[in-house]
């Protein structure tokens, strides 16, 4: 019993540490500049929505939000095409360079990322690829890839494999197994590499920071960083940009937090 309240007492307060900031955010972001340094921790005795508007119109939001939407959605289908294929082989088939090219998949999360900026940035550069969002979708497929194909391999060798023999009997091919038995058995596990995949290309700023310089084609992340540069005494419409900013990743983790937590735990037991 006293084990479980220290365990709720600490659970209550690290909920409480997370939520505060958050809460303080859209509250100012609804006050002026006056009253968020006054009454911090007060509600707005005015809702000024039209914080949100500045943001959203004047701060050029809009555009940087439809931006992060287009790179964070190509990223994800073509991760869940390309990690799909790649953990099938993986998974199903038994051949000499098999775990080789497991390990190797394997160490590409390893590697840290900033390890490795001078050799991209170089390459990006001489390949005149700055400014280009194709680059940089393909920049965040590289570097998710070796965790989507560790989730994806995991959970496929852990589905029975009577199914496959099964279809194989009736005539089938193994592209048609993989789209019609594989695949579609393999939804709570891309769900689950695909949300991580969208809300890590949506949170990221090192990659932008460094190739993306025009300013119609910033990414959400970026284009907050220049909003608090522009107008960084303009604390209330930066609030305002803030909660823009979070909005997405917010809804998409409460939404799927159960599919999170199932597909990563799915492949763990072999039946």
């Amino acid at each position: 019993m006293k084990k479980k309240i220290i365990l709720y007492v600490f659970v209550i307060a690290m909920a409480l540490m997370f939520i505060e900031p958050m809460l303080f955010t859209l509250v100012s972001s609804l006050k002026g500049n006056k009253e968020i340094f006054s009454s911090p921790f007060s509600l707005p005795e005015v809702f000024r929505f039209e914080n949100y508007v500045i943001a959203w119109q004047e701060a050029n939001m809009s555009r940087y939000f439809l931006n992060s939407i287009l790179i964070s959605m190509a990223t994800v289908i073509i991760l869940a095409i390309v990690s799909s294929m790649a953990s099938f082989t993986l998974s199903r088939f038994n051949f000499k360079v098999n775990k080789f090219l497991a390990l190797f998949f394997l160490l590409g999360m390893m590697i840290p990322m900033h390890t490795v900026l001078v050799p991209v940035s170089y390459i990006i550069g001489a390949l005149e690829l700055k400014n280009n969002l194709v680059a940089l979708v393909l920049l965040y497929v590289a570097f998710s890839l070796s965790f989507s194909i560790l989730v994806l391999t995991r959970f496929m060798k852990g589905i029975n494999a009577s199914l496959e023999e099964a279809a194989l009997m009736d005539g089938a091919s193994y592209f048609q197994i993989y789209f019609k038995v594989i695949l579609p058995m393999s939804v709570p596990a891309i769900s689950t590499v695909s949300i991580f995949n969208f809300l890590g290309a949506w949170n990221n700023i090192l990659f932008p920071l460094l190739f993306i310089n025009d300013d119609r084609l910033k990414p959400i992340a970026l284009g907050l960083l220049n909003f608090s540069g522009e107008r960084g005494s303009e604390y209330g419409p930066l609030m305002a940009a803030i909660v823009i900013t979070i909005l997405v990743p917010l809804v998409v983790y409460l939404l799927f937090q159960e599919k999170i937590e199932s597909g990563l735990a799915a492949g763990s037991v072999k039946e």
